[in-house]
């Protein structure tokens, strides 16, 4: 679905999720997806005003909604009702051309060589997830956050063995001697050449860097991977000032790198942390113009 209709044109996903429902009130150490359950309204405000602003593609309010993270916050009991929601809710804030995808983020436990989870638990992790959401319908999954190439595998196994299209997305970070690296230390390339074998419909960057950089990392995966590709940037590196957390990066900003990510030939494109209706309108309009 999702790669037939960008083999056709290029297409908008949405803007943040978690930095919008901090705004709203989200206490710090609340698990945002726990809000698909006691703010549901607050939820659907969000992804209603991506889909007015203009985007192709948005997601469900999912992206920790594992049974790992959702242990770690008392709420294990409570996957399917979290999960199932976030669906309802993203369904009603849906126009008739807009699409629905999953949000997946990393399961919260290092998986092995790096930590102690072995791959069968993390598909065991993800699997469970997947199914209640294909259950609503979901075929679209968006991976996204990821910082190391052999979970991002494991989950992308998972969904490709049960029917689902996948979005494989990593976050990236300036390096001294001026590379990207996740934080395991996978470059663009790296990443580009482990996935140019797996029938992924998007590989993807997001989070960790702004739009100046991302148009950096865009140009590095370009250069390896043939295939489609995602930016989701954070409007810019955010500052702490008191107790405020300020994202600088304007709509215009914004626009003005959509243009030049279309020119490295990026086919989908979002914003994540620090982003607003107003930056995917930003996006949108160039994007819906080219």
């Amino acid at each position: 679905m999702l790669a037939n209709l960008l083999s056709k044109k290029n297409l908008v996903l949405d803007g943040a999720m978690g930095t919008r429902l901090q705004k709203a009130g989200l206490p710090a150490g609340h698990l945002p997806d726990e809000w698909n359950i006691s703010h549901p309204n607050l939820v659907y405000n969000i992804i209603h005003s991506y889909v007015e602003a203009g985007s192709d593609i948005v997601q469900t309010n999912t992206f920790g909604s594992n049974r790992l993270i959702l242990k770690k916050y008392g709420l294990e009991g409570k996957i399917s009702e979290i999960n199932r929601q976030a669906v309802k809710i993203a369904r009603e804030a849906l126009d008739s051309s807009t699409l629905l995808c999953g949000s997946l983020g990393p399961v919260g436990d290092f998986i092995e060589p790096y930590g102690d989870l072995t791959k069968k638990e993390v598909q065991d992790v993800v699997k469970e997830q997947v199914e209640i959401l294909l259950s609503e319908g979901i075929e679209i999954f968006n991976l996204e956050t990821f910082i190391s190439s052999v979970e991002s595998i494991a989950a992308t196994e998972t969904i490709l063995e049960l029917g689902g299209e996948v979005i494989s997305s990593f976050t990236f970070e300036p390096r001294d001697d001026g590379r990207f690296t996740t934080l395991m230390g996978e470059t663009p390339e790296k990443i580009a050449h482990i996935f140019q074998s797996y029938p992924i419909a998007v590989l993807g960057a997001n989070c960790g860097t702004g739009m100046k950089q991302m148009i950096k990392i865009a140009g590095v995966y370009r250069s390896y991977y043939s295939g489609y590709l995602l930016c989701k940037p954070n409007a810019g590196i955010p500052k702490v000032q008191g107790n405020q957390v300020l994202y600088t990066e304007t709509p215009e900003d914004f626009a003005k790198g959509t243009k030049e990510l279309l020119n490295l030939n990026i086919n989908l494109i979002g914003g994540c942390c620090g982003t607003t209706e107003k930056h995917i309108r930003a996006i949108a309009e160039v994007v819906h113009q080219s």
